[in-house]
């Protein structure tokens, strides 16, 4: 994973998040979620982590926002709890800029117009966060601009993600 896989275009909202010392590591600029599941309204954990493949998915996952720093390491590489400065975006408003999954499929205005409105996830098999176009209606991203010369597509995220595990 590297430094700057998405960028957040707009106004977001800095915030910092406990990180649990048994975290994996992450980097500024990869998307941030919190696990925790609520019972009478109690989270059980108050931490945040990095992002995994296929992610978030509306109903399951609670999508935090995008890392503006790197979690700090011992010299053993394990994380050293501490908090992470989030940027939280303004959910159906705040672009969230990052490569699509296949270069090929957005390099041409005529293939970035056909993806406005789509639904997207974060794709994450090759090391690098990429939107990756969502086979479910579930996914957290809609696709609203882009950018053919680069391949990269601006998402918004649902403002359902960023509350789920409602019972």
């Amino acid at each position: 994973m590297g430094i700057g896989d998405v960028t957040v275009v707009g106004l977001s909202f800095p915030n910092r998040f406990r990180v649990a010392a048994s975290a994996t590591r992450g980097y500024s600029g990869e998307p941030i979620i919190n696990t925790a599941s609520y019972t009478t309204g109690v989270a059980t954990v108050n931490t945040v982590a990095v992002l995994t493949d296929g992610l978030p998915v509306i109903g399951t996952d609670t999508f935090v926002g995008i890392a503006r720093d790197s979690m700090q390491v011992n010299s053993a590489g394990t994380v050293v709890a501490h908090k992470l400065n989030v940027a939280v975006p303004i959910a159906n408003g705040t672009k969230l800029r990052a490569k699509h999954k296949t270069a090929a499929s957005a390099d041409t205005d005529s293939e970035v117009l056909g993806l406005f409105f789509d639904i997207a996830i974060f794709d994450l098999t090759t090391a690098v966060y990429t939107w990756d176009p969502s086979t479910a209606d579930t996914g957290a991203f809609i696709v609203r601009d882009g950018n053919a010369a680069k391949a990269t597509l601006d998402c918004v995220v649902d403002a359902r993600a960023m509350r789920v595990d409602i019972s």
